[in-house]
């Protein structure tokens, strides 16, 4: 829970195994990723969250270190806005960082759907792109 300068704060935390996939999706290393997520409460309309965190894509066993920066905006109980930085870090390799900005709008409490476009900041990031996205909390 939020508590003053201390943040709203959740672990996610993933782990892909080798050769527990069909040979198209099975990976050489154990490939765990996690990410701390924290948010601020600014106001009753506006909140800052980030993230940071590392992967690594199983393929090698080089870690990617990951952050993000988020500032999003309610217009009402269902609807909200968002602007969003964001980067990969890989341990033996060029960073490459992004911009990004969405709509959400709250299907029913526990489900959220998105729309959000993007922009490449450095010269190895993609130009832009596109994204529709499905989010589901799992009540307590």
């Amino acid at each position: 829970e939020e508590k003053g300068i201390f943040p709203l704060t959740s672990f996610l935390g993933h782990l892909t195994i080798p050769k527990l996939a069909s040979k198209e999706f099975s990976n050489t290393f154990f490939a765990p990723s996690f990410r701390f997520t924290m948010q601020h409460t600014l106001t009753k309309d506006i909140s800052l969250s980030y993230n940071l965190g590392a992967e690594m894509n199983g393929v090698t066993a080089e870690p990617i270190f990951i952050y993000t920066l988020t500032t999003g905006f309610s217009f009402s109980e269902k609807f909200g806005t968002y602007v969003e930085l964001y980067g990969f870090a890989p341990q033996n390799n060029i960073s490459e960082h992004r911009a990004d900005g969405g709509i959400t709008y709250y299907v029913h409490p526990n489900i959220l759907v998105d729309l959000s476009g993007g922009v490449g900041l450095t010269e190895n990031a993609p130009q832009y792109y596109t994204s529709i996205g499905f989010s589901l909390r799992m009540p307590n």
